[in-house]
């Protein structure tokens, strides 16, 4: 009977402990229903959350959401924009802010931040008020930390492009603007790409400079220095339109001098297939790609796999999976660098990286330890 005892009381203490958890992804799954509500019903969730939890429990269970559910990983990027901007409210300051973030749901968590930081004051219902212009341009001047780690930095200023296009009412024109207010090129360029990226994909779709007709709005519209980062996002726009893959390398070659970037646009489309499916048929579509457009596809591929992770654990299987010789030799090389660079792994790391995600680890290492 003692045994007896203690076991159903192991038995409460964990469904005590599960309980909470299944709660709040019922929620989850509640708000993602909510149709434009969802984004409110988030931040609900979340503060009342990290009134009880941790951020880290939260980003636990939705990183086990998202590797039971493929419906979950393809729409959880918003999910942790919620948890970021309810972090931001709790910290005050974006730095420490970040520190409970993580890369889970392509580095959602870091946008939601940046987001909340812009909103400024809030109207008696939890809205954010009208932030104006002189308002915006002084807050995104001094939003990113300049001797923050790169790939911090690059969070910051990528969801600082959402947020001010979000806050100037989506007038494109008026966001690039504050962009390129910022201190040097690379900066720019990272704003302009969540400038871009919020146009496509954004949160008041009803509001976004795009076209009904002509596949290449608004890159096609925009200032020469902006248009890289345009079509860096262009071809999810060409897809939402009804385009299928033949058809957006066929764009894609329309796009002039930034065909490579609109190449590499498919690839990071093609990143989501790689995630849920598997790499093989992301590494074949690539394969089509005519000309440069191949190395910028498995490039575009390769650079969203490992922003969603910050490391190999998707990256070096999709190199794996490429056929021809030249094209793995390339893959392997980019994921080495980039993930020097940007995300300070050592090449020793980056080897072992090979050994735990490859069956056959012997291309990926010698590449990694050169």
């Amino acid at each position: 009977m003692k045994l007896a005892a203690a076991a159903l009381l192991v038995c409460l203490v964990l469904l005590s402990k599960r309980e909470p958890r299944a709660a709040e992804a019922r929620a989850l799954e509640n708000c993602l229903r909510q149709g434009r509500e969802s984004a409110r019903c988030l931040d609900s969730v979340f503060a009342e959350w990290l009134s009880r939890s941790t951020a880290e429990e939260a980003l636990a269970l939705i990183r086990t959401r998202q590797a039971n559910d493929h419906e979950f990983r393809l729409v959880c990027h918003p999910v942790v924009h919620a948890l970021g901007r309810a972090l931001f409210q709790r910290a005050g300051t974006i730095h420490d802010a970040f520190k409970a973030c993580d890369p889970t749901c392509h580095s959602g968590c870091y946008h939601g931040v940046v987001e909340r930081f812009l909103w400024g004051e809030t109207s008696a219902d939890g809205a954010p008020v009208h932030v104006s212009r002189p308002l915006l341009e002084r807050k995104a001047a001094g939003a990113c930390a300049d001797d923050a780690p790169l790939r911090l930095r690059f969070q910051c200023l990528h969801g600082l492009g959402h947020a001010i296009l979000y806050f100037a009412g989506y007038d494109l024109a008026a966001a690039l603007a504050i962009c390129d207010r910022l201190s040097d090129p690379w900066s720019q360029r990272s704003c302009y790409g969540g400038v871009f990226m919020e146009n496509v994909a954004g949160a008041s779709a009803e509001k976004r400079a795009v076209s009904a007709t002509d596949y290449h709005y608004p890159c096609n519209q925009v200032a020469d220095r902006h248009r890289a980062e345009c079509y860096l996002m262009q071809t999810s726009r060409m897809i939402e339109m009804g385009l299928p893959l033949e058809a957006l390398f066929g764009e894609c070659a329309k796009a002039g001098a930034f065909y490579a970037e609109c190449a590499q646009s498919i690839g990071r489309d093609l990143s989501n297939e790689a995630r849920v499916h598997g790499p093989e048929k992301a590494a074949e579509k690539c394969a089509l790609a005519p000309g440069v457009g191949r190395q910028a596809c498995i490039r575009g591929v390769l650079y969203a796999l490992v922003d969603n992770t910050w490391d190999g654990s998707y990256a070096l299987p999709f190199c794996a999976a490429l056929q021809e010789s030249d094209a793995l030799a390339h893959c392997f090389d980019l994921a080495t660098r980039y993930l020097q660079e940007l995300f300070d792994h050592a090449p020793e790391e980056i080897a072992r990286q090979c050994k735990r995600y490859l069956a056959d680890p012997t291309f990926c290492r010698a590449r990694a330890e050169r």
